[in-house]
């Protein structure tokens, strides 16, 4: 190719290094280094790794570029105007920052809205379990009044006789609580308890296997003591209704 004898390719063949840089890496496949040659004499010159191999093509053998080339090498590049301020690593780190900075504070914001709900939640099952208490001892105080008139006027009575009306338990617990509403909740279930069994006709509601006994012989008891109890003991769970907790006027029938 350049018009070498073997003899002479041999002797190029025996050169283990790049005659420029000095590496023993030819940087080909082959691992042969490159013959280098003058373009404009042909005359070769010697052996060469591929990176000088491309250099010295690059630059076309022009000797002024590849001085240009050691002088921009020598040259101290600290001074250049874009190497002054603050290095690409330090910007991009402080904008990491900013943006870290920015995500811990959103992120405190929602704690803080976070905590604020659960304090809320918390006042309301508060306000909840006090509500439940108190509407405890209401059924216990209309459970304890119900107990007092059905112990004063009714007993259970055999199934054969004519059915009580709920309008009349109704009237004599008006009569016996001064006016005061009846808890039909509670005093379904007291009737029940003592062995009575609701029913239904074209007559209205009734019960039957009970009876309304009023006292024979004796003044009746009035719950008038039983009621300014119960209202003191509401004033102090804070309510401002009657004694007896107000209920609807008719009796769910127990399926």
């Amino acid at each position: 190719m350049y018009d070498l004898t073997i003899e002479q390719v041999r002797e190029l063949r025996k050169i283990g290094a790049c005659m420029i840089c000095g590496s023993t890496d030819s940087g080909f496949e082959s691992g042969v280094f490159a013959i280098d040659h003058c373009h404009e004499s042909s005359v070769v010159r010697g052996a060469l790794c591929q990176p000088c191999n491309l250099m010295l093509g690059n630059a076309k053998d022009n000797i002024d570029v590849l001085l240009a080339a050691i002088k921009y090498l020598t040259k101290d590049h600290e001074s250049e105007p874009w190497n002054q301020g603050p290095s690409r690593s330090d910007v991009m780190r402080e904008r990491e920052d900013s943006r870290l900075t920015a995500r811990l504070g959103q992120v405190s914001k929602e704690l803080n809205k976070s905590e604020m709900r659960v304090k809320e939640l918390e006042a309301t099952l508060a306000a909840v379990d006090e509500d439940v208490q108190v509407a405890a001892r209401r059924r216990a105080r209309d459970a304890n009044a119900v107990e007092s008139f059905i112990a004063a006027h009714i007993s259970p009575c055999p199934s054969g006789r004519p059915p009580l009306p709920v309008s009349e338990i109704r009237k004599a617990w008006a009569t016996w609580a001064g006016g005061a509403p009846c808890p039909v909740t509670s005093m379904a279930d007291a009737l029940y308890k003592l062995g009575g069994t609701q029913g239904r006709s074209s007559k209205g509601r009734h019960w039957v296997g009970i009876a309304l006994i009023p006292p024979a012989g004796e003044e009746k008891p009035t719950s008038e003591g039983l009621l300014r109890h119960t209202d003191s003991v509401a004033d102090e769970e804070g309510d401002t209704g009657s004694g007896v907790a107000e209920l609807p006027h008719d009796v769910t029938e127990r399926p």
